[in-house]
């Protein structure tokens, strides 16, 4: 009976609606289906994040994030099998929508412009694959499945896994996994992505639904990269498309929380994104499905997390941004953050490191007491050493750096996993 009344509510869906750019609330029911509760789960998750998001701090607002990401390109015909040049398109897209940087910024309606956010999140190509490898952060598999589509319902699961003709995630704690193939249902292009909300709240119990290697983004291929030669649809965020996911990814709603038609009901929880009662379809600055009364703003159009098409979206709200960045830390904190502190760097009198630039070490030395981390970076972001300091009264330590290579690094002290000291070092 489930199965039938699933596939009634597919049905229905397609035969009311046009393609839909996101299919994120109908996986989001799809799991309650499988996992009853789920939702429930996802709610209680949804209001702690949005009442405990003020809570950052300064340490939370000042810090850039950046997480490693893999796109799986999983193909059987060759316009499947996308360029290199379109993938990193689309990876400099999401990063420039993330940091508020795009050169479309100003098309921001006046209105809403201070509103707009950095998230200070950034998305690097992953360096290393889960056994150590190097890799460029693209993994193409050819399949045998001409589509991954589902008969009974709207989504690509089975390109999540070997056994399904797909690719196995990389450690979803350590890698955003984007998933990149043909699905249809039925032979037609019903939705352009969907993607997996942040779970495993701390109250969530061992009955609900967390299934890590589900975790991460499925798209079409045809929806990947600026100029995607396969993307023949005039209602498409295009390259927006990723942006869009990761923003569900990292727990952001729809700006107007699904509901149909009506300004009645759940809100997205943000309080600086206008209220809105459905989404919206094309390019507006006039459209305004809910009067809020005093003060009364027109819906934000404009917004990553609205069906605006391409290119009408231009930004994230500060509020949306902190929601991100919160979830990041609480909900996905097992991904390898970078943390990059913006110069100049504030100095901290106990810590003081030399010579700069050096050669074949370097020498810490504190003048405060306590258990300490040291993680050297590169460039890049990746860790190229770390150790577990002890410090006494007075204090000095040698560190070995003679299998490093020249150039620039990152030296970063922590202490309870709290950033103390952070100086960018040379090595000739």
């Amino acid at each position: 009976m489930r199965h039938i009344l699933s596939m009634v509510l597919v049905l229905c869906f397609i035969a009311s609606k046009a393609q839909d750019p996101c299919a994120t609330y109908e996986y989001e029911s799809y799991l309650e289906q499988i996992n009853p509760g789920f939702m429930k789960a996802l709610q209680e998750s949804r209001n702690h994040a949005l009442s405990s998001m003020s809570k950052l701090g300064k340490q939370g607002n000042d810090t850039v994030y950046r997480i490693p990401v893999v796109f799986h390109v999983v193909w059987n015909k060759d316009a499947e099998n996308l360029d290199d040049s379109l993938i990193l398109s689309q990876l400099e897209a999401i990063n420039s929508a993330f940091r508020h940087n795009h050169k479309d910024t100003n098309k921001v309606r006046d209105l809403f412009k201070p509103f707009a956010g950095d998230t200070k999140i950034e998305f690097f190509m992953a360096t290393e694959d889960p056994d150590g490898n190097a890799t460029n952060g693209i993994n193409r598999v050819k399949t045998v499945r001409s589509d991954f589509g589902s008969t009974t319902n709207l989504f690509a699961e089975s390109v999540k896994s070997i056994t399904g003709n797909g690719v196995d995630a990389w450690d979803t704690k350590k890698y955003l996994n984007i998933w990149v193939c043909e699905f249809t249902f039925r032979g037609t292009i019903v939705t352009a992505a969907y993607a997996f909300p942040p779970t495993g709240a701390q109250f969530w119990s061992s009955n609900n639904f967390t299934t890590s290697q589900l975790q991460g983004v499925v798209t079409n291929y045809r929806y990947v990269g600026r100029n995607n030669p396969n993307d023949n649809s005039n209602t498409s965020l295009r390259e927006k498309t990723l942006i869009h996911e990761i923003g569900h990814y990292l727990g952001l709603r729809h700006i107007w929380a699904d509901k149909r038609s009506t300004c009645i009901g759940q809100d997205d929880g943000i309080e600086d994104t206008p209220l809105a009662g459905v989404e919206t379809r094309v390019c507006s600055t006039t459209k305004n499905s809910c009067n809020e009364g005093a003060d009364d703003k027109p819906d934000m159009t404009e917004n990553y997390m609205d069906y605006t098409p391409y290119p009408c979206t231009y930004m994230f709200t500060a509020g949306q941004s902190t929601l991100m960045r919160f979830n990041l830390l609480n909900l996905r904190s097992e991904l390898p953050l970078i943390h990059v502190i913006k110069p100049p760097y504030e100095p901290y009198a106990q810590f003081s490191i030399y010579p700069n630039p050096s050669q074949n070490s370097i020498t810490l030395r504190s003048m405060g007491e306590g258990d300490y981390t040291m993680v050297l970076s590169d460039m890049i972001g990746k860790n190229v050493k770390e150790e577990t300091i002890l410090v006494g009264e007075t204090f000095e330590q040698k560190i070995n750096t003679s299998t490093l290579s020249s150039g620039i690094y990152h030296i970063r002290i922590l202490q309870n996993g709290s950033e103390v000291y952070h100086e960018k070092l040379i090595f000739q």
